[in-house]
């Protein structure tokens, strides 16, 4: 069996991670689990950063390089000098081997970037100036994202085959698994068991990166195949964005906004958890892009609470 589509994202953590986080997650939607590589998640603790890089980027089939606002580590390295000009640099690095590998590289612009040029960029790197760059961003990201798919020339997963497409004894299995798991045979949740799975309201103490802690409150809705809801950040009710549940795995977006001075910010939270066996918990890993700063994921678990309808 051949190898799958592995897509290489090279991107630096205090620029964009937010967004190689979301990236890497519709990418996987589209192409298949595993078929997108990013360090933060893929690389073994303990493991030889430089040397795992090379080696993903010998598999990849294709490399996207996301350029934020701050990509160029613009007087971050030493004496004020930038990373990327720096040979020893993981995006130098990165890029650099990405060209000399033959495979498409692609330059994703995310909001507020600008293609560098060839004289901004070290002489190594120049090459990637000359790639024809896409853009990525909040309004019309599922149709960016089917765009860059469609760039990388990758074949989109296969679907999964029904049980009346396996051998006999295989589909009785598969059958009675997926029955025990959904209470029916239809091989996926159907509204009701959804809702039951994941509406009504959900608390946790969340110690934020910058070391605020507070109680924060999510509530689930789904109303005539539709999820809705609010879930608050810094104590404050947010309304729930794109949310897709599977069953098992929920993924959400809340805005918030920030000022600093005269800049004013409308930060992105991405919320990705996993229900837990007992469903009585979800297991959160919360990412913020957009702000002021680059904040570090932070993960906390929400506890389903038993609300009671007030007397009337």
């Amino acid at each position: 069996m051949s190898r799958p589509a592995r897509v290489f994202l090279s991107y630096r953590r205090d620029d964009v991670a937010g967004y190689a986080g979301r990236l890497e997650d519709a990418l996987e939607q589209r192409l298949g689990r595993g078929t997108a590589f990013r360090d933060l998640d893929d690389i073994a603790p303990g493991a030889d950063f430089v040397s795992e890089i090379r080696a993903q980027l010998a598999q990849a089939r294709a490399v996207v390089v996301l350029i934020g606002p701050r990509w160029a580590g613009d007087g971050a390295g030493a004496h004020g000098a930038r990373r990327i000009d720096d040979p020893a640099d993981f995006v130098h690095i990165e890029v650099l081997e990405a060209l000399a590998s033959g495979v498409p590289v692609v330059p994703v612009l995310l909001p507020s970037a600008t293609m560098p040029t060839a004289d901004a960029l070290p002489a190594p790197l120049a090459a990637l100036a000359r790639r024809n760059a896409m853009t990525l961003g909040d309004v019309h990201w599922d149709a960016d994202v089917d765009r860059l798919v469609a760039a990388l020339g990758l074949a989109p997963a296969r679907r999964a085959v029904w049980p009346w497409a396996l051998g006999g004894a295989v589909a009785a299995a598969l059958a009675v698994g997926l029955w025990c798991r959904w209470g029916t045979g239809s091989g996926a949740p159907d509204d009701a068991a959804l809702a039951a799975r994941l509406a009504g309201v959900w608390q946790a103490e969340v110690t934020y990166d910058w070391g605020d802690r507070h109680p924060e409150r999510f509530e689930f809705r789904r109303h005539a195949g539709q999820w809705a809801g609010t879930a608050s950040f810094l104590r404050h009710p947010r309304a729930i964005e794109q949310l897709r549940f599977d069953g098992s795995n929920l993924h959400f977006e809340t805005r918030s906004e920030s000022s600093m001075g005269s800049e004013t910010r409308r930060p992105t939270q991405r919320y990705a958890a996993e229900l837990g066996a007992d469903g009585r918990t979800l297991d959160f890993r919360l990412e913020i892009d957009g702000g002021f700063g680059s904040p570090r994921p932070v993960t906390f678990t929400a506890r389903r609470v038993d609300e009671s309808p007030a007397p009337r």
